[in-house]
């Protein structure tokens, strides 16, 4: 997509992993579907200052939905996101070693290089 000004893509501001059975078997997860925010060579799990940071959303916790909307593999995080518009505020339910927290989040503007 290209940015003409008028265009604003939706942030989180994570990193993620697709959780999936083989996933969360080797990696010994509570649960078989959702996003791992996971940092890597790229750059850590949550940007720093993001909507996500802002929420509380940390390294190794796994995304279970957005709004309601279960994330899995016909369901991906990136994909969820991007049909919310800038400045959308959000409920996520987060599993966090085991125990499902749900944290608000609002959405801001994809910075430029993201």
């Amino acid at each position: 997509m290209e940015s003409t000004g008028q265009i604003q893509v939706p942030y989180l501001g994570v990193r993620y992993i697709p959780v999936d059975t083989d996933l969360a078997t080797t990696q010994k997860l509570p649960i078989s579907y959702g996003a791992l925010v996971r940092g890597s060579a790229d750059g850590p799990a949550v940007q720093k200052g993001s909507p996500a940071a802002k929420a509380g959303i940390q390294a190794e916790d796994i995304i279970e939905s957005v709004n309601g909307q279960k994330i899995d593999a016909s369901h991906d995080l990136g994909n969820i996101i991007d049909q919310y518009s800038v400045g959308a505020k959000v409920a996520l339910v987060v599993n966090r070693a085991g125990k499902e927290i749900t944290l608000s989040v609002i959405l801001a503007k994809r910075p430029a290089g993201e």
